[in-house]
């Protein structure tokens, strides 16, 4: 089934075009600084994935514009329907499983923080405040 079909003509529409435009915006106002220049013998740094992104698409046509956004979008369009038409005792599964995973978490929470009060702190060495100590006299 295409994604199209599994959504109303007129969101499918409005995600395309505000796919565009979102894209576009981002590649007028995003930063484009020169890339660091990298010492000698070592490998330039490679560029953000926005940044690439961002290249690419200010190389693109309208219409090649298009067909990325029409490509995106139908992914996500996809994952949305899929995830909306779950049967409900898979959706129960999920949520119980976000249960089981929110509580090893809060565990885990737990036990680091009672093992940093737990731990001997380091104490640092008192400064002097100018009285004499007497030294322990050898017997």
């Amino acid at each position: 089934m295409k994604p199209k079909d599994l959504l109303p003509k007129r969101v499918v529409n409005y995600i395309q075009d505000i796919g565009v435009r979102a894209l576009d915006h981002l590649a007028a106002h995003i930063d484009s600084a020169p890339p660091a220049a990298a010492p000698e013998g070592e490998p330039a740094a490679p560029a953000s994935a926005t940044q690439t992104l961002v290249d690419h698409w200010k190389g693109m046509s309208p219409a090649d514009k298009e067909q990325f956004v029409g490509r995106v979008s139908g992914s996500v369009m996809e994952v949305i329907v899929a995830s909306a038409t779950l049967p409900p005792a898979l959706k129960k599964t999920v949520k119980e499983a976000k249960k089981v995973i929110r509580k090893r978490v809060k565990k885990v929470r737990k036990a680091v923080a009672k093992r940093k009060k737990e731990s001997p702190k380091k104490k640092s060495p008192k400064k002097n405040s100018g009285a004499r100590v007497k030294k322990k006299k050898k017997t």
